[in-house]
């Protein structure tokens, strides 16, 4: 399931009774996110995981609100865990010239991200085998970014280093170590899934995810915000 949030996009992943969550949106979707699972006749004591692509605002802005609900456990990665928890202070990106206008226009409209507790720190390669999910570590985007691979159900969940523009998939903006993060897109050109989910951007599916792979095996990254 899809949810709008507004500059981006966040997932519910339904297992039976129990809900995963990929990524927040901005602070203030709890309701958002509650009325999904009421329409599924599920309350919010469903949400028993919070994985977080990383810590930027309209990512993991509503994760305080959800670590309050009754069985929910937020995870993150190590690298990125102190911004989340609000013990330290997120770098600005490295904008290029072109990146300068489009994020002047659309960064004073998302707001700060609360503090948020963080359940458990993830690390590159890791099975998270009570979610059914495998870490795959991305840094580029943030130190640290990952994206999220669902093997028995074959779909993957990129972050931001990867986005999906007017028909185009390419390494999204407004990365903190630009070529970090292109050679982080080049770790999907040997992922086959069936579905393929950005942060920003709509999901490829069936044998358009081979968009992705052909972007990432390419010789230069796409980039043309570059």
């Amino acid at each position: 399931m899809v949810l709008d949030t507004g500059p981006g996009q966040a997932y519910l992943l339904r297992r039976g009774s129990k809900v995963v969550l990929v990524d927040t949106g901005i602070a203030g979707q709890g309701d958002a996110i509650a009325a999904v699972l009421r329409d599924w006749g599920l309350d919010r004591e469903s949400l028993t995981h919070v994985v977080l692509t990383h810590w930027h605002p309209d990512h993991a802005g509503s994760a305080a609100e959800l670590a309050t609900w009754p069985n929910t456990q937020i995870w993150a990665h190590r690298s990125d865990v102190p911004i989340i928890r609000g013990d330290s202070s997120g770098s600005f990106p490295t904008l290029t010239h072109t990146e300068e206008e489009f994020y002047a226009h659309i960064a004073g409209s998302i707001p700060d991200a609360p503090p948020s507790r963080v359940d458990r720190e993830l690390d590159d390669n890791e099975a998270l085998d009570v979610i059914g999910a495998h870490v795959l570590s991305t840094p580029g985007h943030t130190d640290g970014s990952i994206a999220l691979h669902f093997p028995n159900e074959a779909v993957l969940f990129t972050g931001d280093v990867a986005t999906r523009q007017q028909g185009q998939v390419m390494l999204g903006p407004f990365n903190h170590d630009r070529p970090k993060a292109r050679d982080s897109f080049r770790r999907f050109a040997d992922i086959d899934v069936d579905v393929v989910c950005f942060g920003h951007g709509e999901p490829l599916r069936g044998d358009n995810t081979a968009q992705l792979r052909a972007a990432a095996t390419a010789d230069e990254v796409p980039d043309p915000l570059g």
